[in-house]
Protein backbone atom coordinates (compact mmCIF):
# COMPACT_ATOMS: atom_id res chain seq x y z
CA UNK A 1 0.00 0.00 0.00
CA UNK A 2 2.74 2.28 0.90
CA UNK A 3 4.45 1.67 -2.70
CA UNK A 4 1.59 2.23 -4.29
CA UNK A 5 1.00 5.67 -2.48
CA UNK A 6 4.66 6.58 -3.47
CA UNK A 7 4.23 5.72 -6.93
CA UNK A 8 0.99 7.64 -7.32
CA UNK A 9 3.11 10.73 -5.49
CA UNK A 10 5.37 10.61 -8.78
CA UNK A 11 2.73 10.61 -11.11
CA UNK A 12 2.66 14.92 -10.92
CA UNK A 13 6.35 15.03 -11.46
CA UNK A 14 6.18 12.87 -14.37
CA UNK A 15 3.51 14.18 -15.93
CA UNK A 16 5.09 17.75 -15.52
CA UNK A 17 8.20 16.21 -16.74
CA UNK A 18 6.66 15.89 -20.40
CA UNK A 19 4.61 18.82 -20.32
CA UNK A 20 6.80 20.55 -22.55
CA UNK A 21 7.02 17.68 -25.00
CA UNK A 22 3.26 16.87 -24.99
CA UNK A 23 2.87 20.79 -25.43
CA UNK A 24 5.38 21.35 -28.56
CA UNK A 25 4.43 18.21 -30.33
CA UNK A 26 0.32 18.82 -30.47
CA UNK A 27 0.57 22.38 -30.01
CA UNK A 28 2.93 22.15 -33.90
CA UNK A 29 0.57 19.55 -35.16
CA UNK A 30 -2.76 21.75 -34.29
CA UNK A 31 -1.13 25.04 -35.79
CA UNK A 32 -0.27 22.84 -39.01
CA UNK A 33 -3.35 21.36 -39.83
CA UNK A 34 -4.86 25.19 -39.15
CA UNK A 35 -2.72 26.55 -41.11
CA UNK A 36 -3.42 23.64 -43.82
CA UNK A 37 -6.74 23.92 -43.33
CA UNK A 38 -7.43 27.60 -43.97
CA UNK A 39 -4.44 28.00 -46.33
CA UNK A 40 -4.13 31.50 -46.50
CA UNK A 41 -1.21 33.46 -48.21
CA UNK A 42 1.70 32.09 -46.99
CA UNK A 43 0.14 30.02 -44.26
CA UNK A 44 2.93 27.59 -43.84
CA UNK A 45 4.71 30.37 -41.83
CA UNK A 46 2.81 30.85 -39.12
CA UNK A 47 3.21 27.10 -37.50
CA UNK A 48 7.18 27.40 -38.46
CA UNK A 49 7.64 31.06 -36.90
CA UNK A 50 5.47 29.75 -33.73
CA UNK A 51 7.72 27.49 -32.95
CA UNK A 52 9.81 29.62 -31.16
CA UNK A 53 6.98 30.25 -28.47
CA UNK A 54 6.50 26.23 -27.47
CA UNK A 55 10.25 25.37 -27.80
CA UNK A 56 12.28 24.36 -25.04
CA UNK A 57 12.90 27.06 -22.28
CA UNK A 58 10.19 28.85 -23.60
CA UNK A 59 6.98 29.83 -21.07
CA UNK A 60 3.37 31.04 -21.89
CA UNK A 61 3.39 35.05 -22.72
CA UNK A 62 0.72 37.53 -20.62
CA UNK A 63 -1.58 39.12 -22.58
CA UNK A 64 0.05 42.14 -22.22
CA UNK A 65 2.91 40.38 -23.99
CA UNK A 66 0.67 39.20 -26.50
CA UNK A 67 -0.92 42.01 -27.47
CA UNK A 68 2.86 43.99 -27.75
CA UNK A 69 3.52 41.24 -29.94
CA UNK A 70 0.55 41.47 -32.04
CA UNK A 71 0.38 45.28 -32.23
CA UNK A 72 4.57 45.30 -32.96
CA UNK A 73 4.13 42.77 -35.69
CA UNK A 74 1.25 44.99 -37.37
CA UNK A 75 3.03 48.15 -36.73
CA UNK A 76 5.94 47.15 -38.80
CA UNK A 77 4.43 45.25 -41.59
CA UNK A 78 2.11 48.61 -42.17
CA UNK A 79 5.12 51.04 -42.22
CA UNK A 80 6.59 48.42 -44.28
CA UNK A 81 4.18 48.13 -46.95
CA UNK A 82 3.84 52.00 -46.99
CA UNK A 83 7.50 52.37 -47.80
CA UNK A 84 7.53 49.56 -50.23
CA UNK A 85 4.25 51.31 -52.06
CA UNK A 86 5.98 54.63 -52.16
CA UNK A 87 10.15 54.49 -52.48
CA UNK A 88 10.12 50.56 -53.87
CA UNK A 89 11.43 52.20 -56.91
CA UNK A 90 13.51 55.01 -55.65
CA UNK A 91 16.61 52.33 -54.62
CA UNK A 92 18.38 55.27 -53.52
CA UNK A 93 15.99 56.18 -50.23
CA UNK A 94 14.14 52.72 -50.04
CA UNK A 95 17.55 50.70 -49.45
CA UNK A 96 19.43 52.97 -46.82
CA UNK A 97 15.82 52.98 -44.62
CA UNK A 98 15.64 49.38 -45.14
CA UNK A 99 18.85 48.77 -44.14
CA UNK A 100 18.53 51.12 -41.18
CA UNK A 101 15.00 49.35 -39.99
CA UNK A 102 17.12 45.56 -40.16
CA UNK A 103 19.95 47.15 -38.44
CA UNK A 104 17.81 48.59 -35.80
CA UNK A 105 16.11 45.14 -34.79
CA UNK A 106 19.24 43.71 -34.91
CA UNK A 107 20.67 46.12 -32.24
CA UNK A 108 17.98 46.69 -29.62
CA UNK A 109 17.69 44.67 -26.58
CA UNK A 110 13.56 45.52 -25.49
CA UNK A 111 12.65 42.82 -28.30
CA UNK A 112 12.56 39.33 -27.75
CA UNK A 113 14.06 36.85 -30.36
CA UNK A 114 10.03 35.55 -31.16
CA UNK A 115 9.14 39.32 -32.15
CA UNK A 116 12.56 40.14 -34.40
CA UNK A 117 11.96 37.20 -36.02
CA UNK A 118 8.55 38.18 -37.11
CA UNK A 119 9.46 41.57 -38.00
CA UNK A 120 12.75 40.86 -39.97
CA UNK A 121 10.36 38.13 -42.08
CA UNK A 122 7.93 41.42 -42.74
CA UNK A 123 10.65 43.93 -43.63
CA UNK A 124 12.30 41.36 -45.98
CA UNK A 125 9.26 39.89 -47.87
CA UNK A 126 6.98 42.96 -48.16
CA UNK A 127 9.39 44.38 -50.52
CA UNK A 128 10.48 41.54 -52.62
CA UNK A 129 6.53 40.83 -52.95
CA UNK A 130 5.85 44.20 -53.68
CA UNK A 131 8.48 44.47 -56.35
CA UNK A 132 6.07 41.98 -58.60
CA UNK A 133 2.72 43.43 -57.19
CA UNK A 134 1.43 46.05 -54.46
CA UNK A 135 -1.91 44.25 -54.53
CA UNK A 136 0.51 40.74 -53.38
CA UNK A 137 2.42 42.92 -51.06
CA UNK A 138 -0.97 44.52 -49.64
CA UNK A 139 -2.19 41.12 -49.59
CA UNK A 140 0.90 39.72 -47.83
CA UNK A 141 0.56 42.68 -45.11
CA UNK A 142 -2.96 41.60 -44.06
CA UNK A 143 -2.62 38.18 -43.54
CA UNK A 144 0.80 38.37 -41.90
CA UNK A 145 -0.70 40.54 -38.88
CA UNK A 146 -3.80 37.83 -39.13
CA UNK A 147 -0.91 34.67 -38.52
CA UNK A 148 0.51 37.39 -36.15
CA UNK A 149 -3.02 36.99 -33.88
CA UNK A 150 -3.47 33.45 -35.11
CA UNK A 151 -0.07 32.83 -33.34
CA UNK A 152 -0.02 34.43 -30.48
CA UNK A 153 -3.58 33.04 -29.92
CA UNK A 154 -2.84 29.33 -30.24
CA UNK A 155 -0.03 29.81 -28.20
CA UNK A 156 -2.11 30.33 -25.29
CA UNK A 157 -4.41 27.93 -26.03
CA UNK A 158 -1.78 25.41 -26.25
CA UNK A 159 -0.14 26.57 -23.06
CA UNK A 160 -3.87 26.68 -21.37
CA UNK A 161 -3.77 23.22 -22.40
CA UNK A 162 -0.30 22.33 -21.12
CA UNK A 163 0.27 24.36 -18.41
CA UNK A 164 3.85 25.46 -17.35
CA UNK A 165 4.35 24.73 -13.92
CA UNK A 166 8.08 24.30 -13.52
CA UNK A 167 9.27 28.13 -13.96
CA UNK A 168 8.78 30.77 -12.24
CA UNK A 169 7.57 34.36 -13.56
CA UNK A 170 10.19 35.63 -11.67
CA UNK A 171 13.00 33.50 -12.58
CA UNK A 172 12.20 34.03 -16.16
CA UNK A 173 12.57 37.46 -16.11
CA UNK A 174 15.52 37.45 -14.32
CA UNK A 175 16.76 35.41 -17.04
CA UNK A 176 15.63 37.59 -19.36
CA UNK A 177 17.16 40.61 -17.94
CA UNK A 178 20.30 38.86 -17.41
CA UNK A 179 20.03 38.19 -21.45
CA UNK A 180 19.73 41.70 -22.41
CA UNK A 181 22.03 43.47 -19.70
CA UNK A 182 24.71 43.31 -22.72
CA UNK A 183 27.32 46.11 -23.70
CA UNK A 184 26.26 48.61 -25.96
CA UNK A 185 29.02 48.48 -27.92
CA UNK A 186 29.00 44.87 -28.12
CA UNK A 187 25.61 44.85 -29.32
CA UNK A 188 26.41 47.58 -31.85
CA UNK A 189 29.10 45.64 -33.46
CA UNK A 190 27.25 42.28 -33.33
CA UNK A 191 24.46 44.26 -35.17
CA UNK A 192 27.16 45.90 -37.56
CA UNK A 193 28.43 42.39 -38.76
CA UNK A 194 24.82 40.65 -39.15
CA UNK A 195 23.81 43.34 -41.10
CA UNK A 196 26.95 43.23 -43.50
CA UNK A 197 25.82 39.66 -43.64
CA UNK A 198 22.18 40.10 -44.52
CA UNK A 199 22.55 42.76 -46.53
CA UNK A 200 24.17 41.51 -49.74
CA UNK A 201 21.52 38.54 -50.06
CA UNK A 202 19.32 41.50 -49.41
CA UNK A 203 20.41 43.15 -52.44
CA UNK A 204 20.55 40.39 -54.16
CA UNK A 205 16.81 39.59 -53.95
CA UNK A 206 16.12 43.37 -54.63
CA UNK A 207 18.16 44.02 -58.03
CA UNK A 208 17.77 40.49 -59.28
CA UNK A 209 14.05 39.67 -57.96
CA UNK A 210 15.10 36.10 -57.26
CA UNK A 211 10.89 35.43 -56.00
CA UNK A 212 11.62 31.81 -56.59
CA UNK A 213 14.10 31.18 -53.91
CA UNK A 214 12.32 33.13 -51.03
CA UNK A 215 13.52 30.24 -48.84
CA UNK A 216 16.62 31.41 -48.67
CA UNK A 217 16.10 34.93 -47.78
CA UNK A 218 13.78 33.85 -44.90
CA UNK A 219 16.32 30.90 -43.48
CA UNK A 220 18.99 33.95 -43.99
CA UNK A 221 17.34 36.12 -41.78
CA UNK A 222 16.53 33.64 -39.43
CA UNK A 223 19.79 32.48 -39.00
CA UNK A 224 21.33 35.87 -38.99
CA UNK A 225 19.65 36.07 -35.41
CA UNK A 226 22.18 32.98 -34.40
CA UNK A 227 24.66 34.85 -32.03
CA UNK A 228 27.53 32.35 -32.51
CA UNK A 229 27.87 30.37 -35.85
CA UNK A 230 30.63 28.70 -35.97
CA UNK A 231 32.23 25.57 -38.76
CA UNK A 232 30.54 22.92 -35.95
CA UNK A 233 27.08 24.76 -35.60
CA UNK A 234 27.13 25.01 -39.11
CA UNK A 235 27.93 21.51 -40.10
CA UNK A 236 25.28 20.81 -37.31
CA UNK A 237 22.35 22.62 -38.96
CA UNK A 238 23.32 21.39 -42.38
CA UNK A 239 23.13 17.82 -40.76
CA UNK A 240 19.66 19.06 -38.48
CA UNK A 241 18.14 20.80 -41.74
CA UNK A 242 18.80 18.08 -44.27
CA UNK A 243 17.22 15.43 -41.98
CA UNK A 244 13.99 17.73 -41.81
CA UNK A 245 14.05 17.78 -45.34
CA UNK A 246 14.47 14.27 -45.89
CA UNK A 247 11.32 13.63 -43.55
CA UNK A 248 9.31 16.24 -45.57
CA UNK A 249 10.23 14.48 -48.90
CA UNK A 250 9.20 11.09 -47.26
CA UNK A 251 5.92 13.08 -46.23
CA UNK A 252 5.47 13.75 -49.95
CA UNK A 253 6.04 10.57 -51.19
CA UNK A 254 3.17 9.39 -48.62
CA UNK A 255 1.14 11.68 -49.58
CA UNK A 256 1.21 11.28 -53.06
CA UNK A 257 0.00 8.13 -52.35
CA UNK A 258 -2.68 8.79 -49.92
CA UNK A 259 -3.87 11.84 -50.06
CA UNK A 260 -6.07 11.74 -47.51
CA UNK A 261 -6.51 14.89 -44.79
CA UNK A 262 -6.31 12.08 -42.00
CA UNK A 263 -3.24 10.83 -43.21
CA UNK A 264 -1.72 14.48 -43.26
CA UNK A 265 -2.92 14.96 -39.48
CA UNK A 266 -1.10 11.35 -38.57
CA UNK A 267 2.26 12.46 -40.55
CA UNK A 268 2.36 16.02 -38.75
CA UNK A 269 1.48 14.06 -35.14
CA UNK A 270 3.98 11.59 -35.55
CA UNK A 271 6.83 13.71 -36.76
CA UNK A 272 6.58 16.45 -33.72
CA UNK A 273 6.41 13.30 -30.73
CA UNK A 274 9.48 11.99 -32.26
CA UNK A 275 11.40 15.18 -32.98
CA UNK A 276 10.02 16.43 -29.56
CA UNK A 277 11.24 13.44 -27.85
CA UNK A 278 14.67 14.70 -28.68
CA UNK A 279 14.58 18.03 -28.95
CA UNK A 280 13.35 18.00 -24.84
CA UNK A 281 16.13 15.30 -23.80
CA UNK A 282 19.67 16.00 -22.37
CA UNK A 283 21.37 14.64 -25.69
CA UNK A 284 23.78 17.02 -27.22
CA UNK A 285 22.24 16.72 -30.89
CA UNK A 286 19.16 17.75 -29.42
CA UNK A 287 18.67 21.04 -31.29
CA UNK A 288 19.15 19.59 -34.63
CA UNK A 289 15.45 18.05 -33.94
CA UNK A 290 14.08 21.77 -33.52
CA UNK A 291 16.14 22.41 -36.93
CA UNK A 292 14.84 19.78 -38.47
CA UNK A 293 11.64 19.63 -37.55
CA UNK A 294 10.85 23.69 -38.62
CA UNK A 295 12.47 22.67 -41.74
CA UNK A 296 10.25 19.52 -42.29
CA UNK A 297 6.81 21.98 -41.40
CA UNK A 298 8.61 24.25 -43.81
CA UNK A 299 9.12 22.01 -46.72
CA UNK A 300 5.85 20.46 -46.33
CA UNK A 301 3.75 23.48 -45.70
CA UNK A 302 5.41 24.84 -49.07
CA UNK A 303 4.25 22.23 -51.28
CA UNK A 304 1.22 21.15 -49.93
CA UNK A 305 0.38 24.83 -50.53
CA UNK A 306 1.95 25.05 -54.09
CA UNK A 307 0.39 24.74 -57.11
CA UNK A 308 3.77 24.42 -58.88
CA UNK A 309 4.87 20.48 -59.58
CA UNK A 310 5.67 19.63 -55.77
CA UNK A 311 7.75 16.82 -56.78
CA UNK A 312 10.32 18.77 -58.83
CA UNK A 313 10.43 21.49 -56.17
CA UNK A 314 10.81 19.26 -52.90
CA UNK A 315 13.99 18.62 -53.65
CA UNK A 316 14.54 22.68 -54.88
CA UNK A 317 13.52 23.93 -51.21
CA UNK A 318 16.06 21.08 -49.58
CA UNK A 319 18.60 22.85 -51.73
CA UNK A 320 17.70 26.26 -51.24
CA UNK A 321 17.69 25.66 -47.17
CA UNK A 322 21.36 23.94 -47.95
CA UNK A 323 22.41 26.88 -50.01
CA UNK A 324 21.19 29.48 -46.99
CA UNK A 325 23.18 28.08 -44.64
CA UNK A 326 25.96 27.53 -46.90
CA UNK A 327 26.14 31.23 -47.41
CA UNK A 328 25.67 32.03 -43.49
CA UNK A 329 28.47 30.25 -42.38
CA UNK A 330 31.17 31.51 -45.13
CA UNK A 331 29.81 34.79 -44.31
CA UNK A 332 30.51 34.60 -40.41
CA UNK A 333 33.90 32.88 -41.37
CA UNK A 334 34.68 36.05 -43.10
CA UNK A 335 33.08 38.50 -41.20
CA UNK A 336 35.06 36.69 -37.99
CA UNK A 337 38.47 36.91 -39.97
CA UNK A 338 38.33 40.54 -40.42
CA UNK A 339 35.97 41.25 -37.15
CA UNK A 340 36.89 44.50 -35.67
CA UNK A 341 36.54 44.36 -31.63
CA UNK A 342 35.22 47.01 -29.73
CA UNK A 343 37.62 49.27 -27.85
CA UNK A 344 37.75 48.26 -23.92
Amino acid sequence: MYANKKALSLIPNIEQEYVPLFRYAFGSTLLMCIAMTFVWDMAYLTPVLALSFIAPGTTVPSFKKGILFVITIAITTFIGFVFTKFFIHMKLVFIPIQTLAIFGIFYTNKLNAQVKVFMLISLLLIPLLGMQSIKIAHAFMVTFITGACITIVLVWLIFALFPDKGISANEIKSISKANQNNDEKERFYRSLEKILIVLPIVLCFFFFQWTGAVLVLIFVAILSMQETFNLKSGFAMIIGNLGGGILAIIAFQILTMVPFYPMLICIIALGSLYCASHLFSNKKIAPLFGMGFSTFLLITGQFLTSTDDASANVWIRVFQIMTAIAYVLIAFSISKAFKIKPNS
